[in-house]
């Protein structure tokens, strides 16, 4: 792995967050730019837009603990306005409505969290506050810690919070962008940022890793069911804040940083090009695994976590790194079986050695800015068995596909429903 200048880990997390905010805000604008050209309010629009990426950017460098509850609820108020921006729509007006509850909770948790620390380090200085961390209390440190996973999970759109982020479809397409590239990933850095006051807790851990977990499940399966785009995107959404969440609970920041910008980048690009999906192929004509070759790559992924974890090497980042890897395979068997040239098989070759190399070189720059991983919370038979339950319910949902086997009905009307909003009119109510 290339090594890289430290960057000091409350600038590095900033700079990254930061430049991730900025370029995703102005190709949305400028994407928006179009979009929004016959809009009657679109002047409101964009200035909402302005007001929301520069609150952004105040709480991801502020160094005051009011400064970054300000910011932060502050963008809340303004991400609330956004999804309920088409006025004359009853669902809009109702998606703005559960949006504000969801994120109401988030930011007095957030707020009570801040409260604590600022009320036993005796200052508002955030850097003076985490380095003062091990001399709270533990009930306390818990207490603050747990509040911020709860702040962290409203903003991320994890359950039971997921709702706000599945009913928001009726914003319009370059704020749905905005949202899934950058705003939901705000909960990801707050807890990399506040990591000390995290590691001063390990139950607040271990509920961190139990809900990005489920989090993660259950929006595969808001993905196997969901057939309009958007919808299917936001469930990936909710699956990969729920995976980054899970890397902060076991201490594998990098990873969850680079997770945060590589995520959030790709995000935005489904997003602003969710239009065009109309008009793509059908599952049919895509490439496809076998239960074979899924089988195959679950259990050599398992075969080289084994062979670490047996020699010592395993850390937190063992999860994400292997899952990508697991993924980068799927992908790469399944489009080179979906075509015939050989040109074209060596072309696709080169674009997947040219993002292994993109991610290489992206995951040193995030060790670089947020240091090594946090000291081991659980055991290596542990991350095991964590790595070995996302192979397994990958595998379960393959060989479901494949089969045309139907997903139990309440299982399947559950997550068909997730995120519907309430009859509007009693005409609807049938």
């Amino acid at each position: 792995m290339f090594a890289f200048p430290s960057l000091g880990k409350e600038i590095g997390v900033s700079l990254s967050i930061g430049m991730l905010t900025l370029f995703v805000g102005a190709i949305v604008s400028s994407f928006s730019s179009r979009y929004m050209r016959s809009d009657q309010r679109s002047t409101r629009f964009f200035l909402m837009l302005g007001l929301l990426v520069a609150s952004v950017l105040i709480t991801v460098f502020s160094a005051n603990l009011l400064i970054l509850a300000l910011a932060w609820c502050t963008s809340s108020v303004l991400l609330a306005k956004l999804v309920g921006h088409c006025a004359d729509w009853d669902e809009a007006l109702a998606a703005k409505r559960r949006t504000q509850l969801a994120f109401a909770i988030g930011d007095v948790s957030l707020v009570a969290a801040l409260s604590i620390l600022g009320w036993q380090a005796g200052t508002l200085q955030l850097e003076v506050v985490l380095s003062t961390v091990s001399e709270i209390p533990a009930p306390l440190a818990t207490a603050a810690a747990l509040l911020l996973v709860i702040a962290a999970a409203a903003r991320c759109a994890l359950p039971p919070f997921s709702g706000w982020l599945l009913s928001s479809m009726s914003a319009p397409t370059p704020v749905s962008a905005l949202m899934h590239a950058g705003l939901v990933n705000a909960g990801g850095f707050l807890l990399i940022r506040f990591a000390p006051l995290l590691e001063a807790a390990p139950s607040a851990r271990i509920v961190t890793i139990a809900i990005g977990l489920f989090a993660a499940i259950y929006g595969l399966g808001i993905m196997m069911v969901r057939t309009d785009i958007k919808r299917t995107l936001a469930g990936s959404t909710v699956s990969q804040m729920g995976f980054m969440i899970m890397s902060c609970g076991l201490g594998a920041y990098a990873a969850a940083l680079w997770h945060i910008v590589a995520h959030g980048l790709f995000k935005a690009w489904l997003f602003l090009g969710s239009g065009s999906a109309i008009g793509m192929k059908s599952e049919s004509q895509r490439g496809s695994l076998s239960n074979a070759a899924t089988a195959a790559i679950a259990i050599g992924t398992l075969c080289i976590a084994v062979s670490y974890l047996v020699v010592g090497n395993g850390s937190a980042s063992l999860v994400p790194l292997l899952l990508g890897m697991a993924t980068a395979m799927a992908t790469m068997i399944a489009c080179l079986g979906s075509v015939s040239s050989l040109r074209t098989k060596l072309s696709f070759l080169l674009l997947m050695a040219a993002l292994a190399a993109f991610h290489t070189v992206g995951l040193s720059i995030a060790h670089s800015a947020v240091g090594a991983d946090a000291q081991a919370l659980v055991p290596n038979w542990a991350l095991l068995a964590l790595l070995a339950t996302f192979l397994g319910c990958w595998v379960w949902q393959q060989h479901r596909l494949l089969s045309g086997a139907g997903l139990p009905a309440r299982l399947f009307v559950h997550l068909i429903n997730a995120g519907a909003l309430k009859a509007t009119r009693k005409g609807e109510a049938a």
